[in-house]
């Protein structure tokens, strides 16, 4: 009992990492592409340019970083609202004419479903062995 609570604490805290990790690079990669975007064109208005589809993609996106962050208060909740935002992402990237491949969002959506699944699966085991 005691060894798979132990394992359960080491799941928790690497999705926590990973999921802290993945969504620090993600705000940092957004903000670096605002950024160069202004140099390039300081009179465009902010996210000139930009379809709907592609607004619509990156909210969901987002909504499903922050399930990321909740996930550390309450895996059920974060793991869920972030694993099917992630899942959201690559159906509506499926809709996106702009879009390179089909399932060019599918690899990337994977990565960040890892900390997801990590979150549900630590509730889960928390659910079928309290403490």
């Amino acid at each position: 009992m005691k060894t798979k609570n132990r394992s359960s604490n080491t799941e928790r805290w690497i999705a926590r990492i990973l999921g802290l990790v993945l969504t620090a690079f993600a705000i940092f990669m957004v903000v670096g592409y605002q950024i160069e975007g202004h140099q390039k064109h300081p009179d465009a208005p902010f996210l000139s340019g930009i379809r709907p589809i592609v607004a619509v993609i990156f909210i969901v996106w987002g909504i499903g970083l922050f399930g990321l962050l909740l996930g550390w208060w309450k895996e059920k909740l974060g793991g869920f609202l972030s694993l099917s935002c992630f899942i959201l992402v690559v159906i509506l990237n499926l809709f996106n004419p702009e879009s390179q491949g089909k399932l060019g969002a599918l690899i990337p959506m994977v990565l960040f479903s890892v900390p997801s699944l990590l979150f549900i699966s630590c509730w889960y085991d928390t659910k079928k062995n309290p403490r």
